[in-house]
């Protein structure tokens, strides 16, 4: 079984856009193929034996860009690697190329995470087969100058004497408030509530891709603070849901002000 022909004109176009569009076509729909959709065509080849490919390729072109790029240890280029290379970055990877819009799968499935990250993974190994190593550092370089390094945590800490004197009264206050960490968004809320400011407010900046597989980027917009200079402080975040959004930019703004808050597994 094949796509329709407009699906087949989309996929062309979107591996021309991502410098691969000399791969077997056979193999890149397998790729797109989760192992659901052998319900419905039972001869289908899924993703899971180019996953198992990919999954050392996308590690080893991350390994060599930090070993070529930097002069840190091991355990540190460790720690990096995995925050580039995981199953959400690889998720974010998904969404924001609308790789959904390939995806076979059986009827309403709405993929996870990892089945995401697993496609990903595939394409990469796709790639490897018939390009080489070379295209997967292309592919890799071309997919992050399009939509921007994936998300990672701040460093809960001040990398400056400003940043420190900022920490310190920012801590103050919230000790003051007796407040107590919580998730990011229920933290500020909760912030503000103690302080008699207005609540924080969250605004959809862009949706992209189709009704069934969207992206969003939102901002939240905060006041703060009664016992220091009051600020408004604004952060983004994004997300295969507005809720996700939501949280990673709550999260972020919390990173400004040094709120502590216990993360959310999105």
């Amino acid at each position: 079984m094949t796509f329709p022909n407009e699906a087949e004109t989309l996929l062309a176009r979107w591996l021309d856009e991502l410098g691969i569009g000399l791969v077997d076509r056979a193999k890149i729909r397998a790729a797109f193929t989760h192992p659901s959709y052998k319900g419905i065509d039972s001869a289908a080849e899924d993703y899971e034996r180019l996953e198992f490919l990919g999954d050392a390729v996308v590690n080893l072109v991350t390994a060599e860009e930090l070993v070529r790029s930097t002069t840190e240890s091991e355990g540190t280029m460790t720690e990096k690697r995995k925050t580039l290379v995981n199953k959400d970055s690889l998720a974010q990877i998904f969404d924001r190329l609308q790789m959904g819009t390939f995806l076979r799968a059986s009827m309403n499935l709405q993929p996870s995470v990892k089945d995401k990250a697993s496609v990903v993974e595939a394409v990469f190994g796709v790639v490897f087969l018939d390009l080489h190593y070379d295209a997967c550092r292309q592919l890799w370089e071309i997919i992050h100058r399009k939509i921007g390094a994936p998300r990672k945590k701040k460093v809960f800490a001040p990398s400056t004497p400003e940043e420190q004197q900022h920490r310190d009264a920012y801590v103050a206050v919230y000790a003051q408030l007796g407040l107590m960490p919580k998730n990011a968004k229920n933290t500020l809320q909760e912030l503000c509530q103690k302080q008699d400011l207005p609540l924080p407010a969250y605004e959809e900046l862009e949706r992209v891709g189709p009704d069934h597989n969207p992206y969003f980027r939102v901002q939240v917009t905060v006041l703060l603070f009664n016992t220091l200079p009051r600020r408004i402080f604004t952060a983004t975040g994004e997300g295969r849901t507005k809720r996700i959004a939501e949280i990673a930019a709550a999260e972020d703004l919390c990173d400004q002000v040094f709120l502590p808050y216990v993360p959310q597994d999105i």
